[in-house]
């Protein structure tokens, strides 16, 4: 009695231990994060396990998986063993599906088209035998004129009707396999299109029967987004009109909808850390091949922490910044289709702007109009291109260079062809200045037209060379109320134009040097 009861206990701890249990479920996105490369999204799913080896086959997840079977957090007592993708071993989990709707209907829809192609195959076979054997009998024995008509007449009819079938058919026959192709590239996307590519199967053990729910985190790669804007003016008395929008990919093969979605400048990568500096060791030509690596110090790992600080929370996004990323959280109605690019707005503002005219004719006889927005910090932009409207007509792009060490942000919205702008070089003169050293003496010409019907602000800017020797003294001269910065060399003239005005604008420099050098490049 002993051994029946140890040998039923055996079965019962068998049948619970030994069987394989299999369950279905979904996941579902919590969170997504897109940065300028990569991104993440948080999922969670919940299964109902039993004591054993239990396969969890997990759908609507993610392509480009990205994780290791750490990542998978559950909230119960069990043993993870491993995950592999559905398709690895297709075989092994579809019948655990149940039906696939879209797959069967195109499997029903092949089937159809192959019935009618075999039915078709049937009728030109026979059409065709027919024909032959007609062929194969027309030659008469000692014919009369009679017979021959008729074989002739049987020929028009009969004969020509069974040609024309065989044409028909062979159209027909054509178009069904047309279909059956159709459908079965149809079939063939589909697998890998419709949701099996997004399906993982998680292989873990249990040693009781419980509900347990899991979270994990995925690195996605093919997912990107960037800055773009589009930046409208109506003139120079009125302020700057500035859409901000975001140009977001993610490929993982499901739709981000009704979840919360975060773009975060920068590229996501577990190895973002600091740079730091090794003591460097002056050496002379005696220790020249002694490495500094012997030197180095080993470079901490410790990750910096981030702080979160509110700076803006206007339209639909929410901008938020990190010590050194910043945040956007989309409108909870955004949708992010996979394998679509698409455009999403944060947000849309009226900036006080100051607009003026600039122009450098010495390089281009070009005269641009820039907008400067002060304090631009606090619209936290981000760098990307913009298209320019002017009077709502697109008059082209340009970068926006967020990284300008000034309180200003300069947008250049194109040149504007109603102000001219002309540079000559009007004076070249060579004085001897005794046996060592001479003089030499240039002076320029800048003329400036506005054809514009209104008066313009305009900021003009040249140069004179710099010396790069102590024998060589150079001198500007004739500056036409031009301020001069003598550590770079510029000039820069600001003034106000009026409407179909003309000036111009003389300035000058002279040069000491030793009588045997001689200048180049001077225009």
């Amino acid at each position: 009695m002993m051994k029946i009861s140890v040998l039923v206990l055996l079965l019962v701890v068998f049948r619970c231990f030994g069987q394989e249990n299999y369950t279905v479920t979904t996941s579902k996105i919590k969170e997504a994060k897109i940065y300028y490369s990569g991104g993440m999204l948080k999922q969670s799913f919940s299964a109902d396990v039993l004591p054993g080896k239990n396969y969890i086959i997990i759908k609507e997840f993610g392509k480009n998986s990205g994780i290791n079977i750490s990542a998978f957090k559950p909230d119960k007592k069990i043993n993870l063993i491993r995950y592999e993708s559905y398709n690895d071993n297709s075989y092994l989990y579809s019948d655990k599906l149940g039906k696939n709707n879209g797959t069967d209907a195109i499997n029903d829809s092949i089937e159809f088209y192959r019935k009618a192609y075999k039915k078709v195959e049937q009728e030109l076979s026979l059409t065709r035998n027919s024909i032959g054997i007609i062929q194969k009998n027309q030659a008469l024995q000692n014919p009369n004129s009679a017979d021959i008509l008729k074989m002739i007449e049987f020929n028009q009819k009969t004969l020509k009707e069974l040609y024309n079938q065989d044409s028909s058919l062979s159209m027909k026959q054509n178009a069904y396999q047309t279909k059956i192709s159709i459908w079965e590239n149809k079939k063939n996307s589909s697998s890998t299109n419709s949701g099996l590519s997004n399906i993982l199967v998680l292989q873990v053990t249990s040693d009781k029967k419980q509900h347990v729910n899991f979270e994990v985190n995925q690195n996605i790669q093919d997912a990107s987004w960037r800055a773009y804007y589009v930046i409208k003016s109506n003139g120079i008395q009125s302020p700057l009109k500035i859409s901000y929008k975001a140009k977001i990919q993610q490929n993982t093969g499901l739709e981000l909808k009704n979840v919360p979605i975060k773009l975060i400048n920068g590229s996501f990568s577990s190895e973002d850390k600091p740079y730091e500096l090794d003591r460097w060791f002056l050496r002379t030509e005696r220790d020249y091949y002694v490495s500094n690596q012997a030197f180095q110090r080993e470079k901490s790992t410790t990750k910096s922490s981030a702080l979160m600080m509110e700076v803006a929370a206007t339209g639909n996004s929410r901008i938020s910044q990190k010590t050194m990323k910043t945040e956007i959280s989309l409108d909870k109605d955004a949708v992010i289709p996979s394998n679509i690019e698409v455009t999403e707005d944060i947000n849309e503002f009226e900036v006080t702007t100051g607009y003026k005219y600039f122009a450098t004719p010495k390089l281009e006889n070009k005269t641009f109009l820039l907008a400067y927005i002060k304090d631009y910090s606090k619209y936290n932009f981000l760098p990307g291109n913009a298209d320019i409207f002017m009077d709502d007509m697109l008059i082209g792009g340009v970068g926006i260079d967020t990284n300008q060490l000034t309180s200003e942000m300069l947008i250049s919205l194109g040149s504007d062809s109603n102000i001219l702008t002309k540079r000559e070089l009007i004076s070249k003169q060579t004085k001897s200045l005794g046996e060592v050293e001479k003089l030499e003496s240039y002076a320029y010409e800048i003329t400036v037209k506005n054809n514009k019907e209104t008066a313009v602000n305009l900021e003009l800017k040249d140069q004179i060379p710099l010396s790069t020797s102590e024998h060589t003294k150079i001198e500007l001269i004739n500056t036409d109320n031009a301020t001069y910065d003598s550590q770079s060399g510029s000039i820069v003239w600001n003034f106000n134009i009026k409407p179909n005005e003309t000036k111009k604008i003389k300035f000058g420099f002279n040069v000491t040097l030793p009588k045997d050098l001689i200048t180049v490049d001077i225009k």
